[in-house]
């Protein structure tokens, strides 16, 4: 997959600037400012990141696994399955942070769930750039103390840590830090700003508001959601409704497309809110995430990223084009990476 610049940036770059330049902000503010700002950010507990046990993990099955699609995927047995012996080190630099960005995939009252999207943002001050490398969540990879499974099993099984431990096994590359996003509380923030401004597709306005009931995962019917084909005003509930969407076009593609096309838009729209939205913003938007960051840490990325600028972003996918084969394993629709393909590509763009 070639390297793309791209003039919008990716959901994973809004979210690490966004953070990060607000901490910029409160920094200049005084610290004592910053350090109360900072502290509306939850701190990841040792019970967050507690383990499940083993003999209760579990795999998400495909239930639509007779259609056309997948009648041409090859069906494997788990111990058919078998992955290189990467035994060279972690690759770890002092000039390159990464930071993983986990949105999950949780509603209230429920306990820690499969991470709905997981990117990869770095600050590299080598090359003085942020890149941004997405995982698809359908990765079929090895999680220490457990089977192999999809990737977004691990932060269910046992939260960042286990996460991380996924990433540096399967893919070679250290992680410093965790954020994770909670995407349910993020619709009281579009609230907030009166709502975005969206163009949609006919599928898409229809998916929306459940008039097209012949799709996977169908909405309800909203009869009093009015949205059609081309520019909408969007409040925070249909705007994730939207970016959640995975059933119209190629899946989880398009729906990480959506989810960065929501979020620019509400970047946009805050852009140009008075102050006292801004801190309002602030006020509602820092408790939705969760760091297992110092503010020391915070702060020192926040200071390097305003100082390298944050108009050259460069954005991967992993796995990449050809470094993967389709599958069906123990009925889940799955990618299993070509490891070594994999691990080399993102060492090589990262460092």
């Amino acid at each position: 997959m070639k390297r793309k610049k791209k003039k919008k940036m990716p959901l994973g770059v809004k979210i690490l600037i966004a953070v990060l330049l607000v901490v910029v902000i409160v920094i200049g503010a005084g610290y004592a400012y910053a350090q109360h700002t900072l502290g509306k950010i939850n701190k990841v507990t040792a019970e967050d990141n507690q383990k499940i046990d083993p003999s209760k993990e579990t795999f998400e099955t495909d239930e639509d696994m007779a259609n056309e699609a997948n009648s041409e995927l090859q069906e494997i047995a788990p111990e058919d399955v078998t992955w290189p012996d990467l035994t060279e080190d972690i690759m770890k630099d002092k000039d390159v942070v990464n930071i993983m960005l986990i949105g999950q995939d949780r509603r209230e009252g429920q306990g820690r769930q499969r991470s709905d999207s997981m990117m990869m943002a770095t600050i590299n001050k080598k090359k003085n750039t942020i890149q941004v490398t997405s995982f698809m969540r359908d990765l079929y990879v090895q999680i220490p103390g457990y089977s192999d499974n999809r990737m977004n099993a691990a932060y269910q099984f046992g939260g960042m840590e286990l996460l991380d431990q996924v990433v540096e096994k399967n893919f070679g590359v250290h992680i410093d830090g965790n954020i994770e996003v909670d995407f349910e509380g993020f619709q009281s923030c579009i609230d907030l700003l009166g709502g975005i401004d969206l163009e949609l597709s006919q599928k898409e306005a229809d998916y929306i508001t459940g008039k097209d009931q012949n799709v996977l995962y169908p909405q309800p019917r909203r009869e009093d959601w009015d949205l059609s084909e081309g520019m909408n005003h969007m409040n925070g509930e249909q705007a994730l409704v939207h970016a959640r969407n995975r059933s119209i076009g190629n899946s989880d593609y398009e729906r990480t497309n959506r989810q960065r096309e929501v979020l620019m838009a509400a970047f946009d729209k805050a852009k140009k809110s008075d102050v006292n939205t801004i801190l309002k913003l602030i006020d509602k938007g820092f408790p939705l995430l969760t760091t297992d960051l110092s503010h020391g840490d915070i702060m020192g990325y926040a200071m390097a990223v305003l100082t390298m600028g944050v108009n050259n972003v460069e954005s991967y996918r992993i796995p990449q084009d050809g470094a993967f084969s389709p599958a069906i394993i123990r009925k889940m629709q799955v990618l299993v990476p070509d490891l070594e393909n994999c691990r080399s590509y993102l060492q090589e763009k990262l460092y």
